[in-house]
């Protein structure tokens, strides 16, 4: 599945979002080391904010460094770094559990994940008993595989095995490899995996379901002392969302870039299949 103008089009910003337009931006680059938690089309704003420079403009000097979703957030925890930018269920399961994690905003209002399987799959009643991957258990996609199967029927501690694979590219060796059954990933590795012959069992951009998928996140401390650069960086972040909307071409060339896909019918069918 790609990701659609209407998708991106209804990003939700919380608690931020009211002051971007009118706050100025310093002059001075400020450090900062900002966590992505995937390496998925589910990540492509921030890359292209970086890219494109929008984090220098408004006097942020942005490193972007990757780490698992689990991890991320611990990273955040910890102080290793200040902000994230992480599946939803992640940042709200920590809340939940009396760390002082805050949502600022997000992007995309819905599941960006495609269960995608072996060739021999053909329907949800095949899936039982049978190994599929997920990043890392607690993850965005681990959330997203549980959640599907709990909705199709199946307890996914009894009818389904479910391994921690790694990301996009890890999945997609193991499906090759034969090592599970099926998977979970986003854009543009659904289209990779179509063309490796696999198919597409679900695609959760078709559910419904109103979701978190790309958050960013900091703690309450960090927001309180450092206000003016979760300002900044929001605000280079939606910036970042226009030049995606406005140039596919930039938008591939970075995606390419940071997956390590360079299939230029790969990136315009699993980034942009939905905006021809």
């Amino acid at each position: 599945m790609g990701f659609s103008t209407k998708q991106l089009g209804r990003c939700v910003f919380f608690v931020l979002a009211c002051w971007v337009s009118w706050m100025p931006a310093k002059a001075h680059a400020a450090k900062l080391y900002v966590v992505y938690a995937s390496i998925s089309g589910t990540q492509a704003v921030g890359w292209i904010a970086k890219e494109a420079g929008l984090f220098s403009k408004h006097g942020l000097d942005v490193e972007l460094l990757f780490t698992g979703g689990g991890r991320a957030v611990t990273s955040l925890l910890g102080g290793d770094t200040p902000i994230v930018t992480v599946g939803g269920p992640s940042a709200i399961a920590a809340r939940l559990g009396g760390s002082d994690i805050i949502i600022t905003a997000h992007v995309f209002d819905t599941i960006l994940y495609s269960l995608m399987v072996m060739p021999e799959i053909r329907a949800l009643a095949d899936l039982k008993g049978k190994k599929l991957g997920a990043s890392r258990f607690g993850s965005a996609t681990d959330f997203a595989l549980r959640y599907v199967l709990k909705q199709n029927g199946f307890d996914p501690v009894k009818d389904i095995v479910i391994f921690q694979i790694g990301g996009q590219a890890e999945t997609l060796a193991a499906l090759r490899a034969g090592s599970i059954h099926g998977g979970v990933i986003a854009s543009p590795a659904t289209a990779e995996a179509k063309r490796l012959g696999m198919r597409e069992l679900i695609n959760m951009a078709t559910l419904g379901i109103e979701y978190p998928q790309t958050t960013i996140v900091t703690t309450d401390r960090f927001l309180r002392g450092n206000r003016d650069t979760v300002l900044r960086f929001t605000r280079a972040y939606v910036e970042g969302i226009h030049r995606f909307l406005n140039d596919r071409e930039f938008s591939m060339r970075v995606i390419g870039k940071y997956t390590k896909i360079q299939s230029r019918p790969t990136l315009n069918l699993g980034v942009f299949a939905d905006n021809p």
